[in-house]
C-alpha cells in the first residue's frame, strides 16, 4: 500500500483469513520437535542425561501437542463460528478436499524420499524389531495411507512422528461429522446460547474418548509410561485417536470463545492475558516435570499439556479489547518465525529422517560442542529441504485449495 508517496509491504498480520500469530506457534511446535529428536537420535551422544537438561529435551516432543491443539482450533473454528452465527456450514466435500491437497501430497513426497532414497525409514521386517532402513512394499502403502499403526507389526513403520499425523487425519474425518450432528441439534433454535452450549458438546466428547483411551492404554494394556512404541497392542491404542483425541478437545473450546468475542458477545477481563501465559507455562513445566518420558501417552499430564497449549493459543490469538497486538503475537510475526511457520509442515515431516541420516553418516558429534553443531547441521539440511517441498510440493498443492461453500445442512436460523 501507499503512506506519504511511497509503498509500504502490508504487515503479514494483514492477510485475509489467517489469524496474526498462528504461523509463529506452528513455528513453535515444529522447532520444539526438530531440537528433541537431535537431541535423542544422535547416536547416543547425548548431554545433560540426568539433568534439567534432559527433562528439557525430552519434553520438547510436547511440540505435537500444540500441534493438535492448533487443529482442534482452527479446524474447529469456521464450523463453530457458522452455528453460532446461525449462519450454513461450510461445505464438507470442499473442507475433505482442502485437508487432503494440505497433508497428502508433501508427506507421500517426504516418505518416497526418506524410503527410497535416505532409506532411513522405519521398517520391522520380522513384524517386532524397529530397524531404519528400505520398507518392504506392503509397509511402504501403510504408510502412505496412515494405516501402519493399527497393526502391531508395523507400528511407526515409515517415518516416525507421523503417527500424530495419522491421529490427525482421523480428527479431520471426524470433525465435520460432528458439526453436522451438532447443526442439526440447533436447526430450529433461535437463541444463540442454546447454539453455543450444544457447540461445547464435540469437545466434550473428545475429551470422554482421549481419556477412555489413555485409561484403556494405562490400566487395561498396561506398560510403562515410555513405552507406546513397540509392536504390541498397547502402542496400537496410545498413538491412536481414541488415546490422542482428548489433545483437541481444549482448542476446539478455544475455537467456541473465540467467534463469542469476535461478535462481542464476551469480554475477557483486563490483564487476563499475562495470567493466561502464567498459568500456562505453569501448567506445562509442572507436567513436564512429573511426565518422566511419558509424552503423548498415557499419563494425565497429557491432557494438562493441552489446556496449557489451548490457553497459549488464546494468548497470541485472541483479539484484543483496545486492537493492539500483543507482544507474544508480536514476536511471533517476525518475518523469520513466520517463513518457518510456513514451512513447519515439511519441517516436522523431514527432520526425524534427516537426523537419522547425518547420524549413519557419522556426520554427529557428542558433546556439548556437538550437540551445538548437530542442532546447526540439522537446521541447515532440514531448512533446506523444508523450503524446497514446500515451494515445489505444498505450495502448488494448497494453490488448488477451494474456498468452502455451504452444505445443504439446513439454512440455520439468525441470531438474535
Amino acid at each position: 500500500m501507499k503512506r506519504g508517496g511511497r509503498l509500504v509491504p502490508v504487515p503479514a498480520t494483514a492477510a485475509p483469513g489467517r489469524l496474526a500469530g498462528i504461523e509463529g506457534l506452528r513455528a513453535t511446535a515444529a522447532v520444539a520437535v526438530v531440537l528433541h529428536h537431535v537431541w535423542i537420535l544422535d547416536g547416543g551422544a547425548r548431554v545433560g542425561q540426568d539433568t534439567g537438561v534432559q527433562t528439557v529435551f525430552l519434553n520438547l516432543a510436547l511440540g505435537v501437542t500444540l500441534f493438535f491443539a492448533l487443529s482442534g482450533f482452527l479446524l474447529y473454528r469456521p464450523f463453530a463460528a457458522a452455528i453460532a452465527r446461525g449462519r450454513s456450514l461450510p461445505s464438507v466435500r470442499g473442507y475433505l478436499r482442502n485437508r487432503a491437497l494440505r497433508i497428502l501430497p508433501a508427506y507421500w513426497a517426504i516418505l518416497a524420499v526418506t524410503a527410497l532414497v535416505l532409506r532411513t525409514a522405519g521398517t520391522r521386517p520380522d513384524g517386532e524389531t524397529i530397524e531404519f532402513g528400505t520398507m518392504s512394499p506392503a509397509e511402504l502403502a501403510k504408510s502412505a495411507l496412515l494405516i501402519q499403526d493399527y497393526d502391531p507389526a508395523s507400528m511407526v513403520v515409515g517415518i516416525g512422528p507421523a503417527w500424530s499425523l495419522a491421529v490427525e487425519a482421523v480428527f479431520y474425518l471426524t470433525l465435520p461429522l460432528l458439526a453436522l450432528g451438532v447443526a442439526r441439534l440447533v436447526r430450529a433454535s433461535d437463541a444463540r446460547a442454546r447454539r453455543v452450549v450444544l457447540l461445547l458438546g464435540p469437545p466434550a466428547l473428545l475429551l470422554a474418548v482421549g481419556l477412555s483411551g489413555k485409561l484403556v492404554a494405562g490400566v487395561v494394556l498396561p506398560a510403562s509410561p515410555a513405552a507406546g512404541y513397540s509392536s504390541d497392542w498397547h502402542s496400537v491404542v496410545e498413538r491412536s485417536f481414541w488415546a490422542q483425541a482428548d489433545l483437541f478437545t481444549f482448542g476446539m473450546v478455544a475455537a467456541v470463545l473465540h467467534t463469542e468475542i469476535v461478535d462481542r458477545r464476551v469480554q475477557l477481563p483486563p490483564g487476563w492475558r499475562p495470567v493466561a501465559l502464567a498459568l500456562s507455562l505453569a501448567m506445562f513445566a509442572a507436567c513436564a516435570l512429573t511426565l518422566h518420558s511419558g509424552q503423548l501417552g498415557y499419563l494425565p499430564q497429557n491432557t494438562v499439556v493441552g489446556l496449557a497449549a489451548a490457553l497459549l493459543i488464546a494468548v497470541v490469538a485472541f483479539p484484543d479489547e483496545a486492537g493492539r497486538a500483543p507482544v507474544l503475537q508480536r514476536a511471533l510475526e517476525l518475518p523469520f518465525v513466520v517463513s518457518v511457520g510456513l514451512v513447519s509442515y515439511s519441517v516436522f515431516l523431514w527432520n526425524e529422517p534427516v537426523v537419522r541420516w547425518l547420524t549413519r553418516h557419522g556426520l554427529t558429534t557428542g558433546g556439548w560442542p556437538g550437540l551445538a553443531a548437530n542442532i546447526a547441521v540439522t537446521a541447515v539440511a532440514v531448512g533446506a529441504l523444508s523450503v524446497l517441498t514446500y515451494r515445489c510440493v505444498e505450495a502448488p498443492a494448497l494453490r488448488r485449495k477451494r474456498r468452502a461453500r455451504p452444505v445443504d445442512a439446513g439454512q440455520l436460523e439468525a441470531a438474535p
